[in-house]
Parts: C-alpha cells; structure tokens; sequence
C-alpha cells in the first residue's frame, strides 16, 4: 500500500499525481485482473483449460458481432491481417490460457499478484521508449510493489 501511495501522490499527502479518469480506469482494472483469476477456479479444475478459455472467447466476441458485421470491411494489407492474428493468438488468446494454466502450479490470488509485472513492464518501456520521467519517490514505491510481490511469491507457494 506505501509502494501505490508513493506512485499516486508523489509522497505529497495532499495531492494525487493521477487523474479521476486514470483511478477509475485502475480500480476498474484490478477488479477485471480479480476476477478473470478467481471465476474460473470451478471450472478449472472440472474441464480443459483450452476448452475453458475457447468457450470465454466465443462467448465474450458475442456482444460485439453485431457491430462488426454491420460495418464495411476496410481495405486491409496482409501485413495487417497478419498483425491481427498475431495480437489475437498470441497476445490474448495464449498470454491468457497460460496465465489460467499457472493457477495449477501456484494459487489464483499469487497469480493475480504476479501480474503486477504487467504495469511494471509498461512503466519501464515508457521511461525507455517514451521518455516518461519519474521522480526518486515513485521509484521508491515501484520498488515497494515489487518487493512486496516477491514476498508474497516466496511464502504463498503451492509445495
């Protein structure tokens, strides 16, 4: 909690050094991580995980189908179709059945802290790429959150 505190007010009490827009977009984000961990914990352990994981993509695609077929397919170039597929089968489709399949190895709630790396990795690729400045005391709390997910890491592990 020291660690987000430092990142959200810049160790300043009286301010936050994040927009409404941005806390709601993370509250919302925390509570989709928990429960995309935690709802298929039943069934999980009843059927395949590639199973699982298909049907929730079938499904989930459903709401938005009307959409896309309703819309005038723009002229794409194979290097974008090719770009599609990629983001689709990798980037969703088996990030996410190896992240469910982690849960047979280490329990959902230390799943769900590993992916604070998630955030991590996007921070230091702004500082990187993007020259995003942060300041000694968001560092600080960075190092907090990280720390603190080794911690649980190391004394939540399934023997």
């Amino acid at each position: 909690m020291t660690g987000t505190f430092l990142l959200v007010t810049n160790g300043h009490i009286d301010s936050l050094a994040l927009s409404i827009a941005a806390i709601a977009w993370g509250i919302g984000a925390g509570v989709s991580q928990a429960s995309y961990t935690l709802i298929p914990a039943k069934l999980l352990s009843a059927f395949d995980d590639k199973l699982i994981v298909g049907w929730g993509m079938l499904l989930g695609s459903l709401p938005l189908s009307g959409f896309v077929l309703s819309a005038s397919a723009p002229k794409v170039s194979m290097i974008t179709i090719v770009s599609i597929f990629f983001i689709i089968v990798f980037g969703t489709m088996l990030a996410y059945l190896l992240y469910l399949m982690s849960t047979k190895y280490i329990s959902p709630s230390v799943t769900g802290m590993l992916s604070a790396f998630e955030p991590l990795t996007a921070t230091v690729l702004s500082v990187a790429f993007l020259g995003t400045h942060l300041a000694p005391v968001q560092l600080l709390g960075g190092l907090f959150i990280i720390v603190t997910v080794f911690v649980q890491t190391i004394f939540n592990r399934k023997d």
